[in-house]
């Protein structure tokens, strides 16, 4: 068996979602601005192209940042090539739908994709799952769509950016935290539009000038976040809760907990409500993506670097398909040691998302 937990899909224009949307915010798509409703993005761009060139046109017909990949060549290119048993679907630019400044059409805008998403892709590709995309500008309305859509079998988990206005452990976010704890469903927490909206700049130094700066540095926010959920103990008022960090790398995670962990001892009065070690509580309840795994000269050096992470336990195949800096599975495998690999190539994953029983192992 092999379960990616990070595959990356997306509709070809904004317009794709209009069969799906209300008629006020349907006029909006199709008449704000100059040529409709755009998206904000990055003030980037990848020198020689966000998505590998072997999967898409290079003349498609419209100018966009995350150009479409079909439904047949996602199977042809990549679940059929890898033998991917199952597949976890996350967003491209409806990831944006976050950060965007109008909390109310981010929350119908959300709805609309959730619905294609499920019509379009998840009841069509029975080996994929998706991620429902929310508001989370907009807890209240986050938690009605987890609650709208999280019952059906083809939704795995929930979705959030690394960009956004307030750090995911903040109270305000309560509501989304409740509906996830009640329907049992894991949120993945995925580098993407840091910097980008109502998201503030990505490091306190500024912004960076370049591409290559934003990529080393762009889990700057996943660890703020990270750092956020375990101090305000988001754990321990929703014990059903399951947090996976998708794309944020995985050393500098050994880093923070090793520090999170010696301050709590010296500042526990002011967070009373964690009555354990921050690390504790990521054994139980935090698992990282593998994409992308760091990879240093010496092989050896990241095994010792990630060791106090568990991976064993906590590390999740994540391929982030159809990016340009794709993990092909055995190629990341192969960079592990042989006893853990079984549990990185599906067990972690189907433990996590708690899906269904393997008709074969």
């Amino acid at each position: 068996m092999l379960i990616d937990c990070d595959i990356h899909v997306g509709y070809d224009t904004l317009a794709d979602l209009l069969p799906y949307l209300d008629a006020p915010t349907r006029e909006l798509v199709v008449n704000s601005g100059t040529n409709g409703l755009a998206m904000p993005s990055y003030p980037w761009n990848h020198p020689t192209g966000w998505l590998r060139h072997d999967v898409y046109e290079r003349s498609a017909a419209h100018d966009a940042n995350f150009v479409y990949v079909s439904l047949d060549t996602l199977r042809e290119r990549h679940l059929d090539t890898y033998d991917i048993t199952l597949g976890i679907v996350e967003p491209d630019e409806a990831a944006a739908f976050s950060i965007i400044p109008n909390a109310q059409l981010a929350a119908r805008l959300c709805s609309a994709y959730n619905d294609w998403l499920l019509e379009r892709w998840l009841q069509e590709e029975r080996r994929l799952r998706g991620m429902i995309v929310v508001p989370a500008q907009n807890p209240q309305a986050a938690a009605r769509e987890i609650r709208r859509v999280g019952a059906l079998e083809e939704f795995a988990g929930i979705f959030l950016p690394g960009g956004a206005r307030i750090p995911y452990g903040n109270p305000v976010y309560d509501p989304l935290w409740e509906a996830a704890n009640e329907l049992g469903l894991p949120v993945a927490v995925h580098t993407h539009f840091e910097t980008v909206g109502i998201a503030p700049p990505l490091t306190a130094a500024g912004m960076p000038d370049y591409y290559v700066e934003y990529h080393t540095l762009c889990g700057a926010g996943m660890y703020g976040h990270f750092v956020s959920i375990l101090c305000h103990g988001i754990f321990e008022r929703f014990p059903d809760t399951r947090v996976a960090m998708v794309e944020g790398g995985l050393v500098p995670f050994v880093g923070f907990l090793w520090r999170l962990d010696t301050n709590w001892r010296a500042c526990r009065s002011e967070i009373p409500w964690c009555k354990r070690r921050p690390s504790e509580y990521v054994w139980e309840h935090v698992r990282f993506a593998t994409q992308p795994l760091e990879s240093p000269d010496d092989p050896g050096q990241l095994l010792a670097a990630i060791e106090f992470l568990r991976p064993w336990d906590t590390l999740m195949y994540a391929s982030d398909f159809p990016h340009w800096d794709f993990d092909e599975p055995e190629q990341t495998l192969r960079q592990l040691p042989a006893d853990w690999r079984d549990n990185v190539r599906w067990r972690n994953a189907h433990e996590f998302f708690r899906l269904p029983a393997p008709a074969v192992v």
